[in-house]
């Protein structure tokens, strides 16, 4: 206890709770002279408390966060089932280009048979699902967003006759896609090294 009468240069500073340093100081330690803490009673365990409630509200923010995204994609009901029905339905019905000869001659390729397309397959699948939003969105220049940022620059790798993905297509369908890209497993030290760096 602090002696106050005592002059400034005589002030007694011990601390009565034994802890000399004040940055060793564990506020989950026991106090030994606590009298409401006998160790008895599972009730007065405040890390119990603590945990149980922590676990509650984690559960509580999961439960909020997992309805919101629900909530979202319940927001959202497609006009189109699907990436497909929304290529054929509106995509090849909107979209009209001049076409070229095919087989890698000069203007615009496309292929009937798309679907054969990985890379067009997911370009399309990606468009749909913007497109989608845009669509169900409140934003009045969602839609023009999504034609000049989403949807002209897919449409010209698309339909790129030179080195596209349907470039070299031929109406007589003998042309199915270029190969897929070579590729060597990277080696495990490697993989190992950027594991540890991500």
């Amino acid at each position: 206890m602090v002696n106050l009468s005592a002059t400034e240069d005589e002030w007694q500073t011990d601390d009565e709770t034994g802890y000399e340093n004040p940055y060793d100081y564990d506020p989950n330690a026991a106090d030994e002279n606590d009298p409401t803490v006998d160790g008895d009673d599972p009730s007065l365990d405040p890390d119990e408390d603590t945990d149980e409630s922590a676990e509650d509200e984690g559960d509580e923010l999961e439960d909020v966060e997992a309805d919101e995204e629900d909530g979202e994609l319940a927001e959202i009901e497609p006009m189109y089932p699907s990436y497909e029905a929304w290529v054929e339905g509106w995509f090849t019905q909107v979209i009209r280009r001049k076409m070229g000869p095919g087989g890698g001659e000069s203007g615009l390729a496309w292929d009937a048979r798309w679907w054969l397309y990985p890379e067009v397959a997911g370009r399309f699948k990606a468009l749909w699902y913007a497109w989608e939003e845009a669509r169900a969105s409140d934003k009045a220049s969602a839609m023009s967003n999504w034609w000049i940022h989403h949807l002209e620059p897919h449409v010209r790798v698309i339909f790129d006759s030179d080195t596209g993905p349907m470039s070299h297509a031929k109406r007589d369908g003998s042309f199915s896609g270029w190969p897929a890209l070579p590729y060597e497993p990277m080696p495990p030290g490697l993989r190992a090294e950027h594991t540890e760096n991500d």
